[in-house]
């Protein structure tokens, strides 16, 4: 991980950063990094329990989601967690026992993720399992990696599935108000989730955009909209300094 990520700069510091480093990224908005692939959730603020209709059978492959630029008053207008509010402890269990099978389609979200974002996939019979792969641009360090599940331990933690939004900061952000079938279905939602580098997504924990981005700042500006376009959908408060860095990031996108 480079020094600019262990040092924790300032919040202008990774602004200015980005700004060197994206070049003609910043320039053309964010074309040049990508673009969004998976469709945001279409709900305003109340999450449906999870149903055998709630969600289609396999999780949305590629949709055009907003540009950055379009995001920026979107982030401007996030709610701030209300530190006067006694919250009650974070407990992973809340969210439900790990990956399940919201989408009933036979495959736990893990799988259904994997499979969505992999290439060259070869499955085991179940139909569901991963067995090897190729993550052909890891979102969060632009590295390619090779995937095989370990038919003996458990899959691979080379490549593992992050919670952009981590249920944490969900749980701070309003999720422990939410129903245990809200928070279920949420920690299952594929537009909240992508397959990333298993190491860097370790380090990346649960901190926010104001204490962590991608090692890779080409993809800046879309981890900035989908971190927005979770938190609008779903409603979720975000830290102030969190909501600066959204905004700020989104305008240098812009």
């Amino acid at each position: 991980m480079p020094p600019a990520q262990r040092h924790a700069p300032s919040r202008a510091a990774r602004v200015v950063a980005a700004a060197a480093l994206l070049g003609t990224v910043l320039l053309t908005g964010c074309s040049a990094a990508g673009a969004l692939t998976v469709e945001p959730p279409t709900r305003a603020t109340a999450l449906p329990a999870p149903t055998p209709s709630a969600a289609p059978a396999t999780p949305a492959a590629t949709a055009a989601a907003p540009e950055p630029s379009a995001l920026q008053a979107t982030a401007a207008a996030l709610d701030v967690i209300d530190e006067s509010i006694e919250i009650p402890p974070y407990r992973r269990a809340d969210f439900g026992d790990g990956w399940v099978d919201v989408d009933r389609n036979g495959c736990s979200t893990r799988q259904d993720i994997l499979q969505r974002d992999l290439e060259g996939e070869a499955l085991a019979d179940d139909g569901c399992t991963v067995l090897t792969g190729t993550l052909p641009a890891d979102p969060y360090t632009g590295a390619t990696i090779d995937f095989a599940h370990d038919r003996i331990g458990g899959d691979s933690q080379a490549v593992q599935i992050d919670h952009i939004i981590s249920l944490s900061a969900a749980h701070r952000g309003g999720a422990w108000e939410w129903s245990f079938d809200e928070r279920v279905a949420f920690a299952n939602d594929p537009a909240t989730l992508l397959a990333v580098d298993g190491p860097t997504n370790s380090t990346k924990s649960d901190r926010g955009p104001s204490d962590w981005m991608p090692e890779d700042p080409a993809f800046w500006c879309e981890y900035a909209a989908r971190y927005t376009s979770i938190a609008h959908d779903y409603a979720l408060a975000v830290s102030s300094e969190d909501k600066r860095m959204l905004v700020d990031v989104l305008e240098a996108c812009g």
